[in-house]
């Protein structure tokens, strides 16, 4: 059994500043107020694990908000945010800390928000999503204590995840794209049950909103295991559950191949390399179903429009046609098609347009047009870009060649 002293040492290892302040000060706290006080979930998995905590979550049995507010007081932070859940967000020292009021919870119908209740930190750990994630460190009253009900730190030396209990992917489907998240993340495995009944209730996927799913789904784009964490949902079926035409194992896993020399260095390389073969109905259905915002809709609308090119710019040798038929295209979809393009030309062009071409602009800008001589307008605009075409094909090199060919185009 570990003791208290261990627990502390590794908690202050694990802990980067200002979390440790928070952390004394929140104990301060919790004892001044006679608030029990715990810190659950990922902090304490990950200090298990020995890796570096990011994020501090405290859990309270009884008034969280108070508790944010005292601590706010005594280290100079603000709280940024209250929920009706009985939660607080506080801002110390740019850091995020989340109090959390102990709770239980049920659900109406699968895929609903749970209706939630004050409870003890029992009922609290019962309602986590995996037994690594349900381990709670008791801070207050004293000694340290880690409670595990469920076996998580057996888990967590197997390298396992499991789920609580049989009806938790009806309850919240989103645990299922948090399972394969978790399990790449952590390079661990789904226990056999676990997998068994993620299989099963893959079509509990249907019961939840298009935000949600999206949330899901950005989580996973923007993990450092983003290419795995995707090819083993998609092996899963996940993906599939998710959107019918979204890539299968085999497909997927030769677009990553292509894509290993680039990565995914983007949240939205990720969105760009699952949408790349889409149909045009199936990139509206898509876009439908995840509720997805302008940014994300226009990457999948604009991945397409760059595979289309690829065949094009396979034989375009001129950098101002290339870059006029990609400028007003997302630029993570075009590196996403450039890298999957399968001419050697297409992937060329694509790669000197995102490192080189687009960023060449005119000397002259509009003040400078109008300055000499040039009306607003559509001229202006005309003017501006046949400058940057101008440029790119080498016929000006100063400002004085730019302003030379102005004049020679008001002259006639």
């Amino acid at each position: 059994m570990t003791s208290p002293s261990d627990i502390q040492a590794n908690l202050s290892t694990a802990l980067p500043q200002p979390g440790n302040l928070v952390v004394k000060e929140a104990i301060k706290t919790a004892r001044r107020l006679g608030l029990p006080l715990y810190l659950v979930g990922g902090v304490v998995r990950d200090m298990l694990m020995g890796r570096a905590i990011k994020d501090v979550d405290l859990v309270v049995v009884g008034n969280a908000v108070g508790l944010a507010s005292a601590l706010a007081g005594a280290l100079s932070g603000d709280v940024v945010a209250r929920s009706q859940f009985g939660t607080a967000k506080l801002h110390v020292q740019n850091q995020s800390i989340d109090v959390v009021t102990a709770r239980r919870e049920t659900y109406k119908k699968p895929g609903a928000l749970p209706t939630v209740y004050h409870g003890a930190i029992a009922d609290d750990l019962a309602r986590r999503d995996f037994t690594i994630n349900a381990i709670a460190l008791r801070l207050h009253p004293a000694p340290m204590q880690l409670l595990d009900p469920t076996g998580g730190q057996s888990d967590l030396q197997q390298g396992l995840i499991r789920l609580l209990h049989a009806a938790s992917f009806q309850d919240d489907a989103t645990r299922i794209l948090r399972a394969v998240r978790y399990e790449q993340r952590l390079g661990f495995q789904l226990e056999p049950e676990t997998e068994r009944l993620l299989r099963r209730d893959l079509p509990m996927l249907d019961t939840i909103s298009g935000d949600r799913l999206r949330r899901e789904l950005d989580l996973i784009f923007r993990e450092e295991q983003a290419g795995p964490t995707l090819l083993r949902a998609a092996g899963l079926g996940v993906l599939a559950a998710i959107y019918p035409t979204l890539p299968d194992a085999p497909a997927l896993k030769q677009r990553l191949t292509r894509l290993s020399a680039g990565g995914l260095s983007q949240p939205l390389h990720c969105l760009a390399l699952l949408a790349y073969s889409m149909k045009e109905e199936d990139m509206e259905g898509f876009i439908g179903r995840l509720n997805m915002p302008a940014t994300w809709a226009k990457v999948v609308r604009d991945v397409a429009l760059a595979r289309e090119s690829a065949a094009y710019l396979a034989t375009e040798s001129s950098p101002a046609v290339v870059c006029r038929r990609l400028r007003e295209l997302s630029l993570e979809a075009v590196e996403v098609a450039g890298a999957l393009a399968e001419s050697e030309g297409a992937r060329r062009n694509t790669q000197r347009y995102v490192q080189e071409w687009r960023h060449i602009r005119p000397r002259l800008n509009g003040h400078d047009l109008t300055g000499l001589g040039v009306p607003s307008g559509p001229q202006l605009g005309k003017l501006l870009e046949e400058l940057r075409d101008a440029r790119l094909k080498g016929r000006v090199h100063t400002k004085a060649d730019e302003e030379a060919l102005v004049k020679e185009r008001l002259a006639s």
